[in-house]
């Protein structure tokens, strides 16, 4: 699963026919119910197997999150373990009343690798991510809503359309601006000293320099609605 996913987010960050991505689970039961236990016996019998599944799921994760275009995870029922980490890679959580969200690992033995970690400090504080991580039991909507984790929170039957919706939203906006926004805050999740923040200037530099500036610019004087190409 790792593999296909790591490949499916790159495919999806080299074309430039798309402007959201949405990952979603089959179905209403689960966005993603976690690692395979009965697995671990093989994929983590030794430090070394554990060392490089950590290595395979992060390779996924990092690719979700090198997408240049908005991720939005859309959450129905369980959100658990891995399935957690899945959802923290992207840009916004939205989720329906149904969900239950939490990280088992110290029901089972297994620790985390720290880039799974510090991502959830950083979207729910450090005292929630402890919480979680010690007590391994699953939470409801009102504590994903309270720490961070849900953007929205959307009653069962209006989360298609709210996704939708707020995707349409996004879509609607110059991609060059977009992407200079992830790129931005991507350096701002990094350690202050490894942060390249010529890559952030870059970025805005391409707007500033964009057939969609003199468009926008263009559109705003005719008070209309521009329409952008990423160029």
């Amino acid at each position: 699963m790792w593999n296909a996913l790591t490949d499916a987010a790159r495919e999806l960050a080299n074309r430039s026919d798309i402007r959201v991505v949405i990952i979603r689970g089959d179905g209403d039961v689960a966005f993603a119910s976690g690692a395979d236990i009965s697995e671990f016996g093989k994929a983590r019998r030794s430090s070394d197997q554990a060392e490089a599944y950590h290595a395979t799921v992060q390779e996924a994760l990092d690719a979700i999150e090198a997408i240049p275009y908005p991720v939005i995870a859309q959450i129905r029922g369980f959100c658990i373990g891995a399935g957690t980490a899945i959802a923290l890679a992207c840009d916004l959580r939205y989720l329906d009343a149904s969900v239950r969200f939490g990280i088992p690992a110290a029901k089972l033995g297994i620790g985390y690798s720290p880039p799974w970690i510090d991502r959830l400090a950083q979207v729910v504080g450090h005292s929630t991510a402890a919480e979680i991580l010690m007590s391994a039991k699953l939470f409801d909507v009102e504590k994903a809503q309270r720490c961070g984790f849900a953007n929205e929170v959307l009653p069962v039957e209006e989360l298609d359309s709210f996704v939708s919706e707020r995707a349409t939203l996004f879509a609607a906006n110059a991609p060059l601006t977009l992407r200079a926004a992830k790129t931005c805050l991507r350096e701002l999740s990094k350690p202050e000293h490894t942060r390249d923040w010529s890559s952030v200037v870059d970025a805005a530099q391409r707007c500033v320099d964009s057939s969609d500036y003199q468009t926008a610019l263009k559109a705003f004087a005719e008070k209309r609605t521009p329409e952008f190409l990423g160029e």
